[in-house]
């Protein structure tokens, strides 16, 4: 008995103590803010949501990282702060991360990083610019001007708007629902896109595409070692199509109205199941090419690789 009452008494302050731990890391903060609103947000690791309200008014609610050395909302004019103060040198994976949600007026210009803290984003409009490592960022419902960059970590976004950037080096991108001028950038990484912008630009290295264009005015790719399949609908300008060591498959519309202009280069192939019209090759040259016109051809498609094949089909 008497030692069941000395468990008790050394064990009810430390669990008291642990709940007090706990509740030390929590955080629930208001700042009533300025337009023309410019947050900076440093989240190293965890999760972070971050969406609008009909507020002047950032609201952050959460619990932060067990390191955390405390937290910063700090407003100088119309620009504020807001971080999860970390060590300088710490150890840990993102289980013991921040896990927060922060409130803020739709209409403002954003900076987000972290390493491996991941981003949900959504209802936001202005100039948006998120950064993380190794951690995943989902963006939804962003208008103006929207960048997005990881090094390993997934990008995932449904209706954004306005001029986009998404890049990533050995994480994936997967992009539906957007609209305006779109940029893509990936290393080693997938792409798979469902997008009514009308400018549109991919750059990739080793990773693979599968990309739907609604209306699309101009078209820049680029890829080296790496295949992409292209579906576009209408073509208003130009598209210009590149490879190097890796297959571009190019489905249209038969009535797409367009000038041709295909170069199978040296050690490639051209496959044209769109028309009856068939590549060429010169004398002693390794070179194939591909020439022809359909419709009023009111749009220009140059495509070429070298080393790779180039497929034409509806």
């Amino acid at each position: 008995m008497k030692a069941t009452q000395l468990l008790n008494y050394f064990t009810i302050p430390l669990i008291l103590m642990a709940n007090m731990a706990i509740a030390a890391q929590s955080v629930d903060k208001q700042l009533q803010v300025d337009d023309n609103l410019k947050l900076n947000i440093k989240v190293l690791r965890g999760e972070v949501k971050v969406s609008s309200w009909d507020k002047d008014e950032i609201s952050v609610k959460g619990t932060l990282d067990e390191l955390s050395e405390g937290f910063i909302l700090d407003k100088q004019g119309n620009q504020v702060t807001l971080e999860d103060k970390m060590p300088r040198h710490f150890n840990g994976n993102n289980k013991s991360g921040s896990d927060l949600t922060i409130m803020v007026p739709k209409n403002l210009t954003l900076n987000a990083e972290g390493l491996s803290s991941s981003y949900n984003l959504s209802s936001l409009s202005g100039i948006i610019g998120i950064y993380s490592v190794s951690g995943n960022i989902n963006a939804s419902d962003i208008d103006n001007q929207i960048f997005i960059h990881t090094v390993s970590g997934n990008i995932k976004t449904s209706k954004l708007t306005g001029k986009i950037k998404l890049d990533t080096i050995s994480g994936s991108i997967k992009d539906k629902n957007s609209d305006g001028e779109i940029s893509y950038k990936l290393v080693s990484g997938e792409l798979t896109s469902n997008t009514s912008a009308e400018n549109v630009s991919i750059e990739q290295i080793s990773g693979d595409a599968n990309v739907q264009l609604k209306k699309v005015n101009e078209l820049k790719v680029k890829t080296i070692s790496g295949d992409i399949t292209l579906a576009m609908n209408t073509l208003k300008s130009r598209a210009s199509l590149d490879s190097v060591s890796g297959d571009i498959e190019l489905n249209i519309p038969k009535n797409l109205a367009a000038n041709f202009n295909i170069n199978g280069g040296p050690g490639g192939k051209i496959r044209n199941s769109l028309t009856d019209d068939e590549p060429k090759k010169e004398k002693y040259s390794p070179t194939s090419y591909l020439k022809f016109q359909t419709g009023s051809a009111g749009a220009d498609i140059k495509i070429s690789t070298i080393s790779g094949s180039i497929k034409l089909s509806d």
